[in-house]
C-alpha cells in the first residue's frame, strides 16, 4: 500500500498532458501510465463492494502489474494490460474503458453490422444490418465457422474474452459471441470471415468494418406475440431508458391481459434501470414484493484515523407495490432467462422469484448486478467500480453464481436452423400441462 501511494504522490506533479489514442501510437509516457493504474488500484480500494471477499492481496498484485505496464510499447497494449489486471476482481460491472476516439473516425472501434450468438459449441448470425453483406450472401442462421483463420471459438477466447469484465463463468462463456461483442475491434482492420449457409456450404466475406448500416431495423427491444392455445410471448430485450418504453408496454398490456397464460423472455437482456424492471413486475403480482437488502461500503477519515474496520451502508428497499388502477394480471407466468441475462434483467428475476410467481426456465444469468461508480482516470480512460453488493430476497447471494433457473433449458440447434426455439417450445409445454 505505501508503494502505491508514494508511487501516487510522484505522479501528481507530471506536468506534461496526454490523451489516449488507439492508433497504434505512444502517447502516455511512463509516469503517466503509473499515475493511471495507482489512481485505478486506490479507488478500487475505497469504492469496490467486494473488496474484502477478495482472496488475493490487491495492493501486491497492482505492484507487480506495475513494471509490465509501464513498459508497454503502445497504449493500445497499457489498456488491454489494465484490463486484464481489472478482471482479476472478477465483477461484472468493473471494467476500464477508452473515453476518447481516434483522431480519424475510420479507427473507432466498430463491430461488423450483424448481430451474433453462441449455440452450444457453434456461433451463428441473428441479424444483418448491411446490404453489403447481405449481398456477400450472409444471414440470419449462417454459421460463423472462423474469423481471420482461427476457430471462431479460439478467436472469441483470445481476443475478446480476456478483455471482458465478467463475474461467472456463464457469462464469460457466452458474452463474448453475443450480440456485437465478437467483431469488435478498429473499423480500419480488416477481415477475413469464414460462413457456412443453412445448406452447409461455406463462403468467405472479406471486409474492414466501415461497412454501411444502411440496413438498421427500427425492431422494438420489446415485443409480443400471441401463441398456440391463447399463450402469450413477451420479449423484454433491454431495460435501457431508451429501450424499454412504457407507453408502448401499457399498450401491449391491453392485448396480455386477454391470454390464458405467459411467457416472458429476457434472455439476452443485460440490463439497464431497475426501475423499469419494477414497472414491469408490478403489473404480475397482486401483494407486495418484498426486495433483498444491499450494502455498499463507507469511509470517514476519522473513523480511518482511529483503525476502525470498514464501515458499510446497508439498506432493505421498501417492497415492490402492485400497479395502481390497473387490473393485475394473475394467470400462470414462465420466466425465460440464459447467461446473458445480466444486471437489472438479474433484478427483474430476483423479485419475480420472490414473489413465486412462475418457475424460471433457461440457463444460468450472467450474475452480476449492482450500481457501478463512473470514474475518469485521466488522460483518456475512465472506469467503472461496483459499488453495491445485493441479495435477493430470501437473503441468499446471486452475485457471482447468478440466478439458478427451476428448469434448466438450452437453446438446441437444429431447432433454431429451422426457425424454432426450443427453450419457448419447453415452456409452452409447461404452461399447457398447467
Amino acid at each position: 500500500m505505501k508503494k502505491i501511494l508514494i508511487l501516487l504522490c510522484v505522479c501528481l506533479f507530471v506536468k506534461n498532458t496526454f490523451a489516449y489514442r488507439q492508433t497504434g501510437e505512444t502517447e502516455l509516457n511512463a509516469p503517466t501510465k503509473a499515475y493511471i493504474l495507482s489512481r485505478f488500484c486506490t479507488e478500487v480500494k475505497y469504492n469496490f463492494a467486494f473488496y474484502d471477499k477478495l482472496k488475493f492481496d490487491w495492493d501486491s498484485l497492482c505492484v507487480a502489474s506495475m513494471p509490465s505496464l509501464i513498459a508497454t510499447s503502445s497504449d493500445e497494449d497499457f489498456l488491454k494490460g489494465m484490463q486484464i489486471l481489472c478482471n482479476q476482481l472478477h465483477d461484472g460491472h468493473t471494467y476500464i474503458f477508452p473515453m476518447n476516439n481516434p483522431k480519424n473516425p475510420s479507427d473507432w472501434i466498430r463491430p461488423f453490422p450483424m448481430k451474433t450468438k453462441r449455440i452450444g459449441d457453434r456461433v451463428f448470425v441473428t441479424d444483418v444490418y448491411s446490404s453489403n453483406l447481405q449481398q456477400s450472401r450472409v444471414r440470419p442462421g449462417c454459421e460463423i465457422v472462423e474469423i481471420d483463420g482461427e476457430n471462431v471459438l479460439d478467436y472469441g477466447n483470445r481476443h475478446i474474452r480476456p478483455y471482458l469484465a465478467s463475474s461467472t463463468p456463464q457469462w464469460s462463456k457466452y458474452r463474448p459471441f453475443a450480440e456485437f461483442e465478437l467483431t469488435k475491434d478498429k473499423g480500419s482492420k480488416s477481415s477475413k470471415i469464414l460462413f457456412k449457409n443453412e445448406k452447409g456450404k461455406e463462403f468467405v466475406v472479406e471486409s474492414n468494418r466501415n461497412l454501411s448500416w444502411d440496413l438498421q431495423k427500427d425492431t422494438p427491444s420489446m415485443s409480443f406475440r400471441v401463441k398456440e392455445d391463447n399463450i402469450g410471448l413477451l420479449t423484454v430485450g433491454s431495460f435501457q431508458n431508451s429501450d424499454f418504453n412504457r407507453a408502448y408496454f401499457d399498450e401491449l398490456y391491453d392485448e396480455i391481459l386477454k391470454t390464458d397464460a405467459l411467457i416472458i423472455d429476457i434472455r439476452n437482456n443485460s440490463g439497464g434501470n431497475s426501475l423499469n424492471a419494477d414497472y414491469l413486475v408490478s403489473h404480475f403480482i397482486h401483494l407486495p414484493i418484498p426486495q433483498g437488502t444491499w450494502s455498499s461500503p463507507m469511509y470517514i477519515a476519522a473513523h480511518a484515523s482511529w483503525n476502525y474496520p470498514r464501515e458499510w451502508y446497508m439498506q432493505t428497499p421498501a417492497p415492490i407495490l402492485p400497479i395502481n388502477e390497473k387490473e393485475i394480471y394473475q394467470k400462470p407466468i414462465v420466466l425465460l432467462v440464459n447467461a446473458t441475462t445480466f444486471s437489472s434483467a438479474e433484478n427483474f428475476c430476483v423479485l419475480f422469484r420472490g414473489a413465486k410467481r412462475g418457475k424460471i426456465i433457461g440457463t444460468p444469468t450472467g450474475g452480476s448486478t449492482g450500481n457501478p461508480i463512473f470514474i475518469d482516470l485521466g488522460f483518456g480512460l475512465g472506469c467503472c467500480i461496483c459499488t453495491k453488493h445485493e441479495l435477493d430476497t430470501d437473503g441468499n447471494e446471486f452475485i457471482g453464481v447468478g440466478i439458478q433457473p427451476d428448469i434448466v433449458a438450452e437453446e438446441d440447434i437444429d431447432t433454431f436452423l429451422n426457425n424454432g426455439d426450443s427453450v419457448i417450445e419447453k415452456a409452452l409445454d409447461l404452461l399447457r400441462n398447467k
